[in-house]
Order: C-alpha cells, then structure tokens, then sequence
C-alpha cells in the first residue's frame, strides 16, 4: 500500500504543522463509518472537476479526494464511488478552484509560480492505541505495531488487532520545481530540485530563518527561487 508507506516515511522524517480532532475507532470497526464522509474525504461532497492528462487530453466528472486512502475519487454514472486509475498519465487536476498534481500522493496546490511550487496534503495519521488491561480497564501504549488503518483500491481496511485506536488528522507541506515534481518541503529535497542555486537559496534561509513549517515563509522561499532563476 504505496500511500500508507509514503506518509508513514513522512511522520518519521517530516515537520508537522497542524493537528486537528482525534477520533477513536473501535476494534473491528468500519473506519469509514466510524469516522464519517466529513472526515474521509477533502470536501463534504464531490465537486466538479477535470482530469487533465499528459497527452492534452482531459476529462470531467464529479471527484473528491480520500484523505484516508490516497485515492482521488469519481461517481460512475452507475452511482458507484471509483478510484481513478494510471495515475502517472495525470498532468494535474482541478476541483472547482483547487489544483491538485500527482507524485506519489496527491498535492493540492498552495501557491507556485513558474519556477517554483509548493502545496499540501493531509493525512490520517495514528495518534495511539488503546489496549485492555488485565482488568478489564482500557489503558494507552505508544508501543504500536501491525496495524494498518489505511483503505487501497477503494477499500476500508478493519483494524487487525483487537485494541481501540485514535487518529487524528495532520497536515505536510510540499515543494515543486519547474516540471512540478512534487516531494516533501526539506531542506535535503530543495536543494536536490535547485541544485544549480543550492548555494544563494542556502544562504537566503540562513539569512531569513526560513522555516519550511510556516506558510509564509514558504511563500518568500517560492518568490525567492523565481527571483533567482530570472
């Protein structure tokens, strides 16, 4: 499950910026229904948006993005909810006003220029489990492993272990170059993509305590990298 692995890489290694609810799913549970469409999905219902494709070819429907799986999602005509597929022939899509660009996972767009992008993506991530004592009584562990609370071609895994678990919802920033290769916003991953500038945009976040968690600073960073590629 490529999308589990991914973020898993990202709590490990990544700067979290916000936190939001924690919701607690019970053993056994359907995590869709413990936790609702309002939380699974980015937006309370599915939106019109187009598919374009690197061919220049493109196509509409009504699309939604599952923030629990990874998956961008369309209604058939039959009704039935899909998961959209060969994902690597995406070139962008749009969803009413917002843009998203695939590598890996799906990117919302934030801010970008022509040199420069950076953008979003939220996740559900683990906060906990919760485990029973000899008791009878419900006590908390970090000590977590073997669980997979994460959906693949569009379908919701159960939890495999009979404790309950929270989760709450975290938000990573990203950064693109040019050909909008999305990878997370790290210092080792911007000057990878800016190679040819690594020194002057070192310099520019020494100089300007740019922190890669900050909205605003990402920003200054974007018009910094357009600026020195003119």
């Amino acid at each position: 499950m490529k999308f589990s692995l991914i973020i898993a890489a990202l709590i490990m290694h990544y700067n979290i910026y916000s936190q939001n609810k924690e919701w607690l799913v019970k053993p056994g549970e359907d995590v869709k229904n413990a936790l609702g469409d309002s939380v699974i999905y980015q937006y309370p219902q599915f939106k019109a948006g187009i598919v374009y494709f690197k061919n220049g070819t493109a196509s509409s429907g009504n699309l939604n993005l599952n923030i629990f799986n990874g998956e961008m999602q369309f209604i058939q005509y039959s009704g039935d909810t899909m998961a959209l597929a060969d994902e690597g022939l995406i070139k962008y899509i749009t969803i009413q006003n917002d843009t998203f660009y695939y590598n890996k996972v799906y990117v919302q767009l934030i801010y970008g220029n022509a040199a420069a992008k950076f953008g979003k993506i939220e996740v559900l991530k683990k906060v906990d489990e919760i485990k029973k004592s000899g008791y009878g009584q419900m006590t908390s562990t970090s000590s977590i492993s073997n669980i997979s609370y994460y959906g693949a071609n569009n379908q919701v895994s159960k939890l495999e272990i009979a404790n309950k678990i929270l989760l709450h919802k975290e938000t990573y920033y990203f950064i693109a170059d040019r050909f909008n290769n999305f990878n997370p916003a790290l210092k080792k991953n911007i000057f990878t993509m800016f190679n040819a500038n690594k020194t002057a945009i070192e310099t520019f976040m020494n100089d300007n305590n740019i922190n890669l968690d900050k909205k605003e600073d990402l920003i200054k960073l974007i018009d910094f990298i357009k600026q020195i590629q003119q």
